[in-house]
């Protein structure tokens, strides 16, 4: 009877290590998201005290480090799969292998943006920002922080790499070490206190620098002193170039990356085109903004986990494991998004009180957008889960790419430009066409999931 149950609701009957393994890995990977989170806010008010120039600057080089940290996180997410399942199957050089090659891939592929940010920011920052002032201080911003690339790409595949084997609790140790350096420094070297020079805009870039660098130095001592399988030496990164595992490694983690770029291109697509909707619809998007990351934050822990456990069955051969953690996880995400969306509609009203003093109209507004959001955000974190969590821990990264890529360009991002530059569309339908792509996706990714066919050992080959 009991194994009955856990068959149809594993969620009500798993066990006390079973909950406590999801918690240990999706726990921390939604503190660290929600410290990022944090600190993108922090340093927006911090840089906000010298005018609206320094926060247009900083606001533009952000938005380009966050382009890059998308493909960083493809590179990262295809290592975590690889490792996960090679954990799994008890393969433990071929883990070393797999962190190796995606150092190695990943350092490469930043090292062409690092001379760009170096360089050359001077010449083409001015050409997407017209105005001098704002352009200068970008590009000046840029060129400090240019070595970030390479310090947060290591990061990432050491974070992916030690999530994949179960350890949580260093990557977000160091993040956290990382974010309180960084506001320390923001708040010495922007304003000059404790004797330290006021560098503005450039003393937040150097705060961003040397907290990066701390984190990855972190990184290399635990991993050193601990003699961690992960502290590589040279014949680890020697077997990584082996022809075979490299052209394996690009194959596996090339529609992954591409698949974060799509994603990052297309929600910046959709922030640009929100900005031709009017004043009105930028203030109530600069609030359900905030809102929706701290409101995602646990849901990726949740997808991080899932990618962990089911890939890890997987990599042993246990298929049924792995059906049963996708469904364990499909029941908890969609508990969770509805008990959180429900308490977020009881107290609206006092959500939108935290913002300050906005007009009735808007707040009015407001209200009803957060109440629409209640009603549908449950799709949108039940399909981030099962796509980025299950699906790709199965290794079915071109249905995935093949999903997102069409659903996003051919028919969300149509539909929503439609909505905003079509004269008298109310908001209310604006923000409901963000949600279009996601409703698209649903039935053809439970659908997928259904079929059993991405339940793939990736080991075996």
């Amino acid at each position: 009877m009991s194994k009955i149950l856990f068959a149809v609701f594993p969620a009500l009957t798993a066990s006390r290590a079973f909950w406590l393994s999801v918690v240990t890995l999706a726990l921390p990977v939604a503190l660290q998201m929600l410290l990022q989170s944090l600190l993108g806010m922090a340093d927006v008010l911090m840089v906000g005290q010298l005018g609206s120039s320094a926060i247009a600057a900083v606001g533009l080089a952000a938005k380009l480090h966050f382009l890059l940290l998308v493909l960083m996180a493809g590179f990262g997410a295809g290592c975590s799969v690889l490792v996960a399942q090679y954990s799994g199957a008890k393969d433990h050089a071929a883990c070393q292998r797999v962190v190796a090659l995606g150092l190695i891939v990943g350092v490469a592929v930043m090292i062409p943006f690092v001379v760009l940010f170096a360089l050359l920011s001077p010449y083409w920052v001015p050409l997407i920002n017209p105005d001098p002032e704002v352009s200068a201080m970008a590009a000046s911003y840029l060129q400090i922080t240019a070595l970030v690339l390479l310090f947060t790409q290591c990061v990432v595949i050491f974070e992916s790499g030690l999530r994949s084997i179960g350890n949580t609790a260093v990557p977000l140790l160091m993040g956290g070490l990382a974010v309180a350096i960084n506001v320390l420094l923001n708040y010495l070297l922007i304003f000059g206190h404790w004797g330290f020079p006021a560098l503005g805009i450039e003393g937040a870039a150097w705060a961003t620098l040397i907290s990066r660098f701390l984190q990855l130095l972190g990184f290399i001592v635990w991993l050193y002193a601990k003699r961690h399988p992960f502290a590589l030496g040279r014949k680890a990164f020697a077997l990584a170039l082996n022809k075979k595992e490299f052209r394996r490694f690009v194959s596996f983690s090339s529609p992954v990356v591409m698949n974060h770029v799509v994603w990052g291109v297309g929600n910046a697509a959709y922030h640009v085109l929100t900005g031709y909707a009017g004043t009105e619809a930028l203030a109530v998007m600069g609030v359900i903004v905030p809102i929706e990351g701290l409101f995602f934050s646990l849901f990726v822990g949740l997808s991080n986990a899932s990618t962990i456990m089911v890939g890890r069955s997987l990599g042993a051969s246990e298929q049924d494991r792995a059906w049963f953690i996708y469904k364990f996880f499909d029941q908890l995400t969609l508990a969770m998004a509805l008990g959180f969306s429900l308490a977020l509609f009881l107290s609206r009203s006092w959500v939108v009180g935290i913002f300050g003093e906005l007009d009735e109209q808007t707040v009015l507004l407001l209200n009803d957008t957060l109440a629409l959001f209640c009603l549908l955000i449950w799709v949108k974190v039940l399909n981030m889960v099962r796509i980025l969590g299950v699906l790709r821990a199965g290794g079915d990264n071109k249905f995935c790419l093949a999903m997102d890529s069409i659903v996003m360009w051919l028919i969300g991002i149509p539909i929503f430009s439609a909505a905003v530059f079509w004269g008298g569309v109310p908001f209310l339908f604006i923000y409901f066409a963000t949600f279009i792509e996601d409703i698209t996706k649903f039935t053809p990714v439970r659908l997928r999931i259904g079929k059993r066919i991405w339940m793939k050992n990736l080991t075996v080959y």
